[in-house]
């Protein structure tokens, strides 16, 4: 399991949205070659048959959930971009580091959780 570059937040706040674009390590993006090391080659993740995109949040360490979150799609639905907003309370627990997976729930039924983990720093405000 690997984590992608640590986003830093604080406690009590209810932004910044989080932006993320989905890739797909299966396809190589328009124009590149695939390169397995490089994510900036893989395709853009088409989101058009995707009923939820999720955001499952823990402390790092700790199995029981802090909070799920849905993300927003952006259309056209084929650039892989999506958006969270954070719930009121999800960054009002104790300070620390967090980690979070993301699910991707498609019309069929099926599942695809992306493998790698985003990690959250939570600290104090003044």
């Amino acid at each position: 399991m690997a984590y992608y570059e640590k986003i830093n937040l604080v406690k009590g706040d209810d932004l910044p949205a989080l932006e993320i674009i989905l890739r797909d390590s299966n396809a190589a993006a328009s124009g590149a070659t695939l390169d397995l090391g490089d994510p900036t080659t893989w395709a853009f993740l088409n989101l058009t048959n995707v009923n939820a995109v999720k955001l499952k949040i823990r402390r790092q360490g700790i199995e029981t959930l802090v909070d799920t979150i849905t993300f927003t799609r952006v259309q056209p639905y084929i650039d892989g971009k999506v958006i969270m907003d954070w719930g009121l309370t999800t960054l009002d627990d104790g300070i620390g580091d967090y980690e979070g997976e993301i699910e991707i729930t498609y019309t069929d039924g099926k599942v695809l959780t992306v493998p790698d983990l985003l990690k959250f720093n939570l600290r104090a405000q003044f």
